[in-house]
């Protein structure tokens, strides 16, 4: 199996049966192999998908961009916000044992988005005391690097999560889990639900989901 076979697959219309061949062809997971082999469902998809990109070498980061604040002696422009920290990387990572390196993709997302907060915040910090700048200009400095400030730390929980996990705060998938007595539990639930959306033929596909989850924790139970 080879890098390029993976890209041509998810470049493609994901074919199911192919990208199970060309998951087996490598060292494959028997838990996964056992989901693969019960067929497509939208849950079974997403999870090939992640672990075929999962095999792929991730790119080179981008470097990152800095947004250009307003000269001092411009009039006071609404403060640049930036977006809350999102886990966009290709594929959400197993966890790791331990801490994970510096070039696991998602903390090197959550740094990316780190330094610019400090970049501006640097940029800012002269604005304060620089000549001919107003007070009201000198206030809205003031408040922005304040949000800067409490962003950067909000940052740094998260860089320190993910260097212990090796994925962003939040539920943890059910082909991640280990633990079997939150395994039994999340059975129980999943059982649960599988009842309430028999009755709901609206929510098929939503059912075909909790089928297959339901299945995987038996087999990671009785494996």
């Amino acid at each position: 199996m080879k890098p390029e076979q993976i890209t041509t697959w998810l470049a493609s219309g994901q074919d199911f049966a192919q990208g199970a061949a060309l998951y087996n062809a490598g060292t494959p997971s028997k838990t996964y192999q056992r989901l693969f082999a019960l067929g497509a469902t939208e849950y079974s998809q997403a999870v090939l998908v992640r672990e075929l990109r999962a095999l792929v070498p991730a790119p080179a980061p981008e470097p990152a961009v800095v947004v250009p604040t307003s000269p001092p002696d411009a009039p006071a422009a609404e403060p640049v916000v930036l977006a809350p920290p999102v886990a966009t990387a290709p594929a959400p990572a197993a966890p790791a044992a331990g801490p994970v390196l510096d070039s696991h993709p998602v903390l090197q997302q959550v740094r990316q988005q780190l330094k610019a907060v400090r970049d501006e915040r640097s940029h800012l910090h002269p604005q304060l005391t620089g000549k001919n700048v107003g007070k009201k200009a000198r206030g809205v400095v003031a408040l922005r690097i304040v949000v800067l400030t409490s962003e950067e730390a909000k940052l740094k929980a998260l860089e320190a999560h993910v260097r212990a996990h090796g994925q962003l705060p939040g539920p943890v998938a059910t082909d991640e889990l280990t633990d079997a007595g939150e395994l039994r539990r999340r059975l129980a639930n999943r059982r649960c639900l599988r009842s309430k959306l028999k009755n709901n033929p609206a929510r098929a596909a939503d059912l075909a989901a909790v089928e297959a989850d339901i299945l995987l924790i038996q087999s990671k139970l009785t494996s």
